[in-house]
């Protein structure tokens, strides 16, 4: 009859001891799931302000290339835009400079509110159609 006690007792003391590692792996398991989901969460944030990012550089382009066909046809335009609406979002470009030298900067604004500009220094032909060769091109700087 002693010997049954013994063995129970120590029955007892197991269960204890599997039931607090039983807790400890479920916990270990939840960190590790709360972690996974938490980088997975952070890079589709990522990717999304990636996507969002090169929309407004699209519109920024846009821009830039609308002034250079502006010039093409009138070496000495520089009216510029305003707010002019693009792909959901806008431009707006800004003309200085004296010819045959020009800088043209194009800032742009996505439709989510993500900005983007480019600065370029162009040298324009004298004959028509005129030509305009881009001496520097900046981005977002």
């Amino acid at each position: 009859m002693e010997f049954i006690r013994n063995i129970m007792k120590k029955e007892k003391r197991n269960n204890g001891t599997v039931f607090l590692v039983v807790v400890f792996a479920i916990a270990l398991l939840a960190t590790i799931t709360v972690g996974i989901l938490v980088m997975t969460t952070e890079e589709a944030q990522l990717m999304q302000n990636q996507l969002y990012g090169a929309d407004a550089m699209c519109i920024a382009e846009a821009g830039l290339n609308d002034a250079f066909a502006q010039i093409r046809a009138d070496s000495s335009w520089m009216t510029g835009f305003s707010g002019k609406p693009f792909n959901g979002g806008s431009y707006t470009v800004t003309v200085s400079g004296a010819l045959p030298n020009r800088t043209i900067v194009s800032t742009a604004s996505s439709s989510q509110g993500y900005a983007a500009n480019m600065k370029a220094v162009v040298t324009i032909g004298t004959s028509l159609p005129y030509v305009i060769r881009i001496d520097s091109l900046r981005v977002n700087e």
